[in-house]
């Protein structure tokens, strides 16, 4: 009978417990909630991105992360920097000067503050957390300005390479210093020279700068029996008192011709080589380099003399 009891009260208690831990235990949750709280989560985890990215726009402008801008005399580019660190513009100018009225220089002659320039190169590091701009300007001449807009981000340091568009590039108004001491450093037949070894062997000369022919520049012409002459996908480097076009000629007879550098002569060209071929097998190609004096002006006007045969060839 006392055995009887005792299993009795065991099983009590074991039930209480077990009441108990039913009571203690977590309810479980439905999945759709679980799936809705994901979906919220991600939404603003990606929220949170996007006002993050340098990509987003402010201000209602785009902000731009090309590693190289195209840039328009008067037309303001936005780009993202980082904060606390050195970000690097590469301009086309060969002695830049920066005008600011949000970054700060530094105390003394020389140097670094929220600006540095070395070069053709400006250095910009601020702790700021909005926006700043300046102007770039070749030193010495206010002809064309360079407006860039700054908005800082906690962003790994930026490198960026400015250049100027086709048509700013063809109007030839800014001076470059480096190529000017460059081509004044030896005698006028010798820089043209060395501006064609340094084109053979891949360099660009010192100060110039490099861009595809825009569609505003007249390329040269090459009249030459038996050659295909195209610049059409060539290259044009800029100095201070000469441009070099390169393009490509291809023979397009049956026979071995030797390019005539003549048929490229023009009222503004200096000089015309190739590389590295000056003997053209059928069907080879060679480079074609022809160097143009920097002038203001059209070709200059001629007077016409009337024919004794009255028009007739």
């Amino acid at each position: 009978m006392n055995m009887k009891k005792t299993i009795l009260a065991l099983a009590v208690v074991l039930s209480a417990s077990a009441t108990a831990n039913a009571q203690d235990a977590i309810p479980v949750v439905p999945a759709s909630v679980m799936k809705n709280a994901a979906q919220e989560a991600r939404k603003v985890g990606i929220e949170g991105e996007s006002k993050n990215s340098p990509d987003s726009s402010y201000a209602g402008a785009s902000v731009s992360q090309d590693p190289v801008l195209t840039m328009t005399p008067g037309v303001n580019q936005i780009i993202p920097v980082a904060i606390g660190h050195p970000n690097r513009i590469v301009t086309p100018f060969g002695n830049p000067e920066v005008v600011s009225t949000s970054l700060s220089g530094g105390e003394k002659e020389g140097e670094c503050g929220e600006v540095c320039i070395k070069e053709n190169v400006v250095y910009v590091a601020t702790d700021k957390e909005h926006p700043v701009t300046m102007f770039i300007t070749e030193k010495g001449s206010e002809t064309q300005a360079l407006s860039l807009t700054m908005v800082p981000r906690k962003i790994p340091p930026r490198e960026v390479f400015l250049k100027l568009d086709g048509q700013t590039v063809a109007s030839g108004l800014y001076s470059n210093p480096k190529a000017e001491r460059w081509e004044r450093s030896k005698p006028y037949v010798e820089t043209l020279r060395s501006v064609f070894r340094k084109l053979a062997l891949g360099e660009i000369p010192q100060g110039y700068t490099m861009n595809a022919i825009p569609n505003t520049v007249a390329p040269p012409y090459c009249d030459h029996p038996g050659m295909k002459v195209s610049f059409k996908h060539g290259q044009m480097l800029m100095g201070h008192s000469l441009s070099v076009f390169v393009g490509v000629a291809e023979n397009t007879s049956s026979d071995a011709l030797e390019f005539q550098e003549a048929t490229c002569g023009d009222w503004d060209v200096a000089a015309v080589t190739t590389w590295p071929l000056k003997v053209l097998e059928p069907g080879q190609k060679t480079e074609v380099y022809v160097a143009r004096k920097q002038m203001t002006g059209q070709a200059p006007v001629t007077s016409k003399r009337p024919s004794l045969l009255g028009g007739a060839q």
